[in-house]
């Protein structure tokens, strides 16, 4: 019978319970209105094609070029060389009380051979920029998403996550007459939010900035400075404006050292099995039980798992759609089980981990669940991760296998 460390450290047997639209607004949102029905809400499951006859409004949101992108690229590309009760069977739910803490759970990996790639074309790099505007304007009308978990800024919401969320609202209900006003306070707002945190320009003529601060930041700290950079980020990358765009564009060595200083500090703070609760305290809500403790802990280290594979894909696809191409930041593991994200308590979050499979995996190795999965089974991010990493055929046969859902 599996236990858990409490129980294990106090000589106890583990006792498992059995398994059991926004109003109308003049104001110019992120997401225009030729992409805003074709991206998914929760509900949806899956990723619709982004509508072929998008305004200009729309090019300008996205990136308006006609470059024709033919790109071997994995994103966030990953060696999925993961010991076997972490990857698991549909029969084998998650009975470990540290199944996400583990330290081999935080490894980063790349792929040596890459020749098997399939090639990830410009409509759907642009199809994946729209679903992430999605999500972030989701935020500001919901209080999460995706990859910002509804209890995560529910105890403690930060100064500069509140900055970012009402620039964010603001850019979101802009107005043709106000849209400068509303870029110069992103602008203005990034580049405070830089400083505040060490940043320094690195080549003051080319506006770039490098990451000078510290490696010994709260991890909590660590998160919300990076959401609060990914809100400035998405709007000056895509939002047109050649200015933002390349205010951004030097902004985007901070965002990337920023996400790997917090994978690597969650990696050693989070697999310390004595002193992990700590890392709750001025974070979430104070845990009233040991399984709301590991709840919390869950959202916590799923939400930076969720978080650094957004940031860096960011970059990425930007300079693929820019560029031609870009670098892979390897991959790591995230939970891909519908039904976990959205649980509404500890006892709900349980129940799911204990009653299935939760599909805790690297990027690359979800190509089984193709096998051992139905498309509702998977949650949306997972939805959109799948869509960025295989190809298109595979993933409709899937679908169609599946009755379509």
């Amino acid at each position: 019978m599996p236990s858990c460390a409490r129980c294990a450290d106090r000589g106890r047997s583990c006792v498992y319970p059995p398994s059991r639209s926004r109003a109308a607004s003049s104001s110019r949102p992120l997401l225009s209105d030729a992409l805003r029905g074709s991206v998914p809400r929760v509900d949806d499951g899956l990723l619709a094609e982004v509508a072929g006859n998008t305004s200009s409004r729309t090019a300008n949101l996205i990136l308006a070029d006609d470059i024709m992108l033919d790109l071997a690229f994995p994103l966030m590309d990953s060696d999925f060389t993961t010991p076997s009760p972490l990857i698991q069977t549909p029969s084998a739910p998650a009975t470990r009380g540290d199944w996400f803490l583990a330290p081999e759970t935080w490894r980063i990996s790349h792929r040596v051979d890459t020749s098997a790639d399939l090639p990830i074309d410009k409509a759907t790099m642009k199809k994946y920029v729209a679903v992430l505007q999605s999500w972030f304007e989701r935020w500001v009308t919901t209080g999460s998403n995706p990859f910002i978990h509804p209890c995560l800024y529910s105890a403690n919401s930060p100064a500069c996550v509140q900055v970012a969320y009402a620039t964010l609202a603001s850019y979101i209900h802009r107005t043709p007459a106000n849209t400068d006003t509303v870029l110069q306070i992103v602008e203005n707002r990034s580049n405070d939010l830089l400083r505040e945190n060490g940043a320094v320009l690195d080549r003051v003529g080319a506006e770039e900035w490098a990451d000078g601060g510290e490696q010994d930041v709260d991890l909590f700290a660590q998160l919300t400075r990076l959401h609060a950079l990914m809100v400035y980020q998405i709007i000056g990358l895509f939002d047109g404006d050649i200015r933002s765009r390349h205010v951004a564009e030097g902004h985007m060595a901070v965002q990337d050292s920023w996400a790997g200083k917090l994978f690597h500090s969650a990696a050693k703070a989070l697999s310390n099995t004595h002193a992990v609760a700590t890392h709750l305290v001025g974070c979430l809500p104070t845990p009233s039980t040991y399984s709301q403790q590991q709840w919390y802990l869950w959202i916590l280290s799923e939400s930076i798992r969720r978080t650094r594979l957004v940031a860096v894909s960011l970059s990425r696809v930007f300079s693929a759609l820019q560029q031609r191409w870009a670098a892979c930041p390897g991959g790591v593991m995230y939970t891909n089980r519908s039904g976990l994200w959205n649980a509404a308590s500890a006892t709900e979050w349980e129940k799911q981990c204990l009653g299935r499979n939760v599909a805790f995996l690297q990027r690359f190795a979800c190509a089984r669940l193709f096998d051992d999965a139905e498309p509702a089974d998977i949650d949306e991010f997972g939805t959109a991760m799948l869509d960025m990493t295989f190809d298109e055929e595979l993933l409709e046969k899937w679908r169609d296998r599946s009755g379509g859902l």
